[in-house]
């Protein structure tokens, strides 16, 4: 994430601030979380949000926030700097708790899932991350985001056909996710859960599919709500992502991030 190939947004009110602590990937990182939060802020805004940071041990740097603007969640996450290290299991792990313990029915959970790099994944540990949410019938929505450079790519599509355990974890996070909505009972009242995976080949794809997922949400919500004095869904969205990674080749970690409707990002 340290690497300067990709740069935060051009041009946008918030531009200035991230550029002077981040002129880098984890820069970009940020412009695109901030342009998710600033489209799901309004005056009726019930979501929570929770952002992991982590390298070889996950941080939470913000935890359950249902208050804040989208100006001073930035301000809280800005200053990180890029580390070293990986560990997608201990991210993983460090959501499911922030998951229970903040677990509400007025809330349908979202992970944001964001690396420029690979990483070993417990298969057992995504889907039983996902079998609780789907047995307090709100199933978890799951979006994986790599950003990698194209350097990165070739060499992780050369490992995969040496190394098929450590090879396409967000693919096949997403794939454990998709099984489990695809056999949880429909809850009518709930929205329905989508799980994606994207190659975020630049800064302005990486901002596209934030704003992706935010209007992902908001469909989920439309198709269920047939008038408008129906209450809005609420999300718990949590995002991880890990501040650095590069290419094994190099002999060095990766990273990720995510966030939760009540936004989980990992």
């Amino acid at each position: 994430m340290a690497h300067t190939d990709k740069q935060p947004i051009k041009n946008t009110p918030w531009t200035a601030k991230i550029v002077q602590h981040n002129p880098n990937r984890f820069g970009a990182v940020l412009s695109a979380v901030y342009g998710f939060w600033n489209s799901r802020n309004s005056d009726f805004r019930r979501d929570s949000y929770s952002v992991i940071l982590f390298n070889s041990s996950p941080q939470t740097l913000i935890n359950h926030d249902v208050t804040s603007t989208p100006d001073e969640l930035l301000d809280r996450i800005v200053s990180i700097q890029p580390t070293g290290g990986t560990d997608f299991n201990a991210a993983l792990e460090s959501a499911k708790s922030l998951m229970e313990t903040h677990w509400s029915t007025d809330r349908s959970p979202v992970f944001i899932f964001l690396s420029d790099g690979e990483g070993g994944l417990s298969d057992y540990i995504v889907r039983d991350i996902c079998q609780r949410a789907a047995i307090r019938q709100k199933p978890l929505s799951l979006h994986a985001v790599s950003f990698a450079s194209a350097t990165i790519d070739l060499f992780q599509m050369v490992r995969a056909s040496l190394d098929r355990t450590r090879s396409g974890s967000l693919r096949r996070m997403v794939a454990i996710a998709e099984g489990v909505v695809q056999g949880a009972p429909r809850n009518p009242p709930s929205p329905v859960a989508e799980c994606t995976y994207t190659d975020a080949i630049d800064t302005i794809r990486l901002a596209e599919t934030f704003l992706d997922i935010s209007r992902s949400l908001k469909k989920s919500r439309a198709a269920l709500i047939p008038t408008n004095r129906r209450q809005p869904t609420n999300y718990r969205l949590i995002t991880l992502f890990s501040p650095r990674s590069l290419p094994y080749a190099q002999g060095q970690g990766k990273d990720f991030r995510g966030d939760e409707i009540e936004t989980i990002r990992v």
